[in-house]
This record gives C-alpha cells, sequence and structure tokens, in this order.
C-alpha cells in the first residue's frame, strides 16, 4: 500500500545527507545485516554500513556533494519493510547536476524508516549504453 512514511523515510535521508555530518548519515541507515549502495558509475557501491559511512564521510561529505529530490518521491509499504521510488540529483560544489533514478529499500527500526538499500541509474539510450559497453 501507498505509505506517506516510507517516503517521508527516504526524504529525511536526503536531509541527513545534506548536512555532511557523518552521525546525522549512519542515523538514517538501517542497524540490519546487508545495507548497501550501488551507485551509478561501474563498480560504484558499497556493501556494508560502515564501508558505506566510511565513504560518505571520506568522499561525499568532505566534497560537499548534496542529494536534491526530484519532487515526486514515492513509498510503498509491505509490513515492517518498505521501498520508495524517486529521480533525484546529485548537486556538484560547482553547480552542475547529475540527474539519476533511484530505487531504495527500507525497514521501519525504531519508529523510523531507515535505508537498507539504494540504487541510482542514470538513464541513458539503449543505443548509447551498447556502444559502451564491452562484448
Amino acid at each position: 500500500m501507498t505509505s506517506t512514511g516510507v517516503r517521508d523515510g527516504l526524504l529525511a535521508f536526503y536531509d541527513a545527507f545534506d548536512t555532511h555530518d557523518p552521525q546525522e548519515f549512519a542515523a538514517r541507515l538501517s542497524e540490519s545485516e546487508g545495507v548497501s549502495v550501488i551507485g551509478s558509475a561501474p563498480g560504484e557501491g558499497h556493501e556494508g554500513r560502515t564501508a558505506w559511512i566510511d565513504a560518505y564521510t571520506n568522499g561525499i561529505a568532505a566534497a560537499g556533494i548534496k542529494l536534491v529530490t526530484g519532487g515526486d518521491a514515492r513509498g510503498w509499504q509491505l509490513g515492517e519493510a518498505g521501498f520508495a521510488l524517486d529521480e533525484p540529483s546529485f548537486v556538484l560544489p560547482d553547480g552542475s547536476r547529475l540527474q539519476t533514478r533511484l530505487t531504495a529499500v527500507l525497514a521501519r527500526e525504531d519508529g523510523q524508516w531507515r535505508i537498507v538499500h539504494l540504487h541510482f541509474s542514470v538513464g541513458v539510450p539503449d543505443e548509447a549504453a551498447l556502444e559502451n559497453s564491452e562484448r
């Protein structure tokens, strides 16, 4: 069923991301096993809560990168699990933007919706993806 709580959990993650405070960021991540992120670049991603927090602290927060909602975040709930969709942009310090697509898995822990998994992608035409892939 549609869930504003799950959507709001995703938006709270964006807010924490933008603080550039590793403790705020970590507070929005699940404590469960399997916490992970898949980025949009080949080989980009982090498995495990600690690895993801370290990458955030030493990369994104240090660089001042922001994450801005696409404005149409949606969430759904199945018991204590939820999933969400959005089209957020990463905003670099020089103001340039990387438009992405996002699927998110969240879990309700201690009354809060927290991120378990995020998968970012960048939409490109199939022809462009085929031209750039190794055969």
